[in-house]
């Protein structure tokens, strides 16, 4: 019988490939599974301080590495409600969690937010986040506040609020403030009309029912609209908050226009210098930045120095005026500025300007604390001095400076001279009263 060499010759080829093959696969996959064992990163969870405090609704937002599984859970009196369940592969992930704890049937008080990564084969790690969980908004009441203010004056509230760690006053996007004043008033005892009266129960998982007093002084900003809304607000660390409007309407004000033609002088003398230039080639966009990039600036500086303010009633009666001046342009004059004929800028002049003699000595309207004495752009040489709750007076134009920050003055203590430093083209003071950064008129 005649045998065929080369078919068994071609089988045991074909064997020995597949068993190479064979071995290859075994040390790949020895390969991996080392890798898994020993190589491959923990997995890592950032973002779960979000989870100690739950309000009404919450995002947290977590983010993931090196991730096989996550899963996320939540635990009280003894249910566990599931929050999250993920299987991925993926190096970085992350994740924005919705949690309304009442749709989850949760209820107030301590929880566990249980976390479990998982990296690879045998890599995991958990995480108990123990968690407060408060969907109740705190309590608010409007005890007083004005019907009406004018654009460019301020107004006063007195509020009075319970459970509530910030109460303050809103316009749009801007916030005011308000002031815990006195002591807290227990509700059970003296209540306040708007509060009702609850019995106390030591079972009740909560404290007495108390509540504090706030004063918020507020402006109404030269811009603000008609329409406009101001909002008393009272908010906790959880995120919870009651909105009440204030009864208080804006009454949009006329004001004063002038027209003011811009000199080669005043462009050369004023201008250059404060643009550390000796020449300009384009005058008129050279004050157009000034007086508008310039102005923006340090408007912007005062409202972040408004935010150093202190919580106390410094003043004391009445404002002083700068002695023996005169007053020589007043609040909410909209400016025209024009060079060889052509509108080149404008601006609303949020102060009254004041003219005594050259260098004349400049007194504190009222007793507080210096919060900025420096060059201030447009401003040029400025002092602030906060008189507290938000309240501050604004010195500019200065030649000299005498006090610095952080200290105390008197009502009428001497702080610097009157000058023409920054966007002056004379020797003057340039006064404003501030409200939480915002220029008001002082009358």
């Amino acid at each position: 019988m005649t045998i065929d060499t080369s078919v068994t010759k071609n089988r045991n080829g074909f064997g020995k490939i597949g068993l190479v093959l064979l071995l290859l696969a075994i040390i790949l996959a020895i390969t991996v599974s080392v890798y898994m064992l020993f190589f491959i990163p923990d997995p890592l969870v950032t973002g779960t301080d979000g989870f100690k405090i739950l309000s009404t609704d919450n995002t947290v937002t977590l983010k993931g590495e090196n991730l096989k599984s996550l899963e996320i859970s939540i635990y009280q009196e003894g249910k566990i409600t599931d929050l999250l369940k993920d299987s991925t592969h993926v190096k970085e992930k992350t994740y924005a969690l919705q949690i309304k704890p009442k749709d989850l049937k949760l209820s107030n008080g301590r929880a566990i937010v249980i976390v479990k990564a998982k990296a690879g084969i045998f890599k995991k790690v958990r995480y108990e986040i123990e968690s407060v969980i408060d969907t109740v908004p705190p309590s608010l009441e409007v005890i007083r506040a004005p019907s009406i203010v004018n654009t460019g004056s301020g107004g006063f509230a007195l509020l009075r609020a319970k459970d509530a760690d910030f109460v303050y006053v809103k316009l749009g996007e801007r916030v005011f403030t308000a002031f815990k004043v006195g002591s807290e008033i227990d509700l059970e005892t003296e209540p306040a009309p708007g509060y009702g009266v609850e019995p106390y129960s030591a079972e009740s998982n909560s404290s007495r029912k108390v509540a504090n007093t706030y004063y918020v002084f507020f402006p109404a900003p030269f811009d603000s609209k008609d329409g406009d809304v101001f909002y008393a607000i009272a908010e906790d660390t959880a995120g919870n908050r009651k909105i009440n409007a204030l009864p208080t309407r804006i009454n949009i004000k006329g004001s004063k226009t002038s027209s003011i033609e811009i000199g080669d002088s005043f462009i050369n003398t004023v201008v250059a210098p404060m643009l550390n230039e000796m020449n300009l080639p384009d005058p008129a966009s050279s004050f157009k930045k000034v007086n508008e990039e310039f102005r923006q600036q340090s408007q912007d500086k005062i409202i972040e120095v408004a935010g150093n303010t202190k919580s106390e009633i410094l003043w004391d009666g009445r404002f002083l005026q700068l002695k023996n001046s005169k007053v020589m342009a007043t609040y909410g004059d909209e400016r025209t500025y024009f060079y060889q004929g052509e509108n080149i800028s404008s601006s609303v002049h949020l102060g009254y300007d004041l003219a005594s003699y050259a260098n004349a000595p400049v007194g504190a309207a009222n007793s507080g604390i210096v919060t900025l004495s420096e060059d201030l752009g447009i401003y040029g040489n400025t002092v602030i001095v906060d008189h507290g709750m938000g309240l501050m007076s604004l010195y500019s134009h200065l030649s000299t400076i005498l006090v610095e920050p952080g200290q105390e003055v008197n009502k009428g203590q001497l702080i610097g001279k009157t000058g023409s430093t920054g966007l002056a083209g004379g020797d003057h003071l340039h006064f404003g009263i501030l409200i939480h950064g915002y220029e008001v008129s002082t009358l």
